[in-house]
């Protein structure tokens, strides 16, 4: 398989992990090192729902010229190379750069991306992200596929992200991994006023709980049935609200798109 990125062609090999495959992203393209001592974020983007209140793959509905879902990828791409004065994430890879980047005591890894929907893995390789193709129905496998992963061996923690939250902010999410940084053994939860939300970092500690959870369920299980004490769990606050809204119906797409024309016009 081959990717374009940043005018160069960048051979790519797969490897089989657990059930599903994961695309790109080789260990080459990493650097030798994380930072020295610093936690290493996992940043594991699930697009794998079936969008049945939507009723057609809503990740992929279009969205301000865009599909809804280029949104949190573009974001995450800045998150890691804005302040490197190196452009995108994609543009970093294709010039030989490495992809991961320490911001404020973390540094994140290359973004996972977990779908069963071969449109969301070519958008994912635009952007030189991982991929992980499966074909398991629920949110469970999903979330056993990104931390069965061979990337996932090497994370202290990890951001799980939706990819129907398309007004996330890089500034919210580096709010977020702050917390991570100065409280690695607890979990953050982006929220606004005292509102939890999504996404969610889970340190490490947690990850077996997180493999072993069954049916259409997600972590949030795990955060409600007491398993992790109230003053374990860190409420992040975001930049703005809308930044929480997700998408699940016609009636959520208008409402981003009126944030959109509101903000941007």
């Amino acid at each position: 398989m081959e990717i374009c990125s940043g005018g160069r062609k960048r051979r790519l090999s797969f490897r089989s992990v657990s059930e599903g495959r994961i695309f790109g992203g080789e260990e080459g393209l990493m650097a030798e090192k994380m930072g020295e001592g610093e936690p290493v974020l996992g940043l594991v983007l699930m697009c794998s729902g079936w969008s049945r209140r939507f009723g057609r793959n809503k990740l992929m509905e279009e969205l301000g010229g865009k599909p809804m879902s280029a949104y949190i990828f573009q974001t995450l791409s800045s998150l890691l190379f804005s302040q490197a004065g190196s452009g995108a994430h994609s543009e970093a890879v294709g010039s030989g750069l490495s992809p991961s980047r320490e911001r404020g005591g973390v540094s994140f890894d290359i973004p996972l991306v977990v779908t069963r929907f071969p449109e969301l893995r070519r958008l994912a390789e635009r952007f030189c992200f991982r991929v992980i193709m499966h074909n398991d129905p629920e949110q469970s496998d999903t979330i056993r596929h990104a931390l069965s992963s061979g990337p996932a061996s090497r994370w202290d923690g990890a951001m799980f992200l939706a990819g129907d939250q398309p007004m996330l902010s890089e500034r919210s999410l580096l709010r977020l991994a702050s917390s991570f940084s100065l409280f690695p053994d607890k979990v953050s939860r982006l929220s606004f006023n005292g509102e939890a939300g999504n996404p969610v970092i889970f340190p490490k500690k947690y990850f077996p709980e997180l493999k072993n959870l069954t049916g259409d369920h997600g972590g949030g299980v795990i955060l409600k049935n007491g398993l992790i004490r109230p003053e374990e769990i860190l409420l992040v606050q975001a930049e703005r609200e809308f930044e929480l809204w997700d998408v699940d119906t016609e009636d959520g797409i208008r409402r981003i798109e009126q944030v959109l024309r509101l903000r941007y016009g």
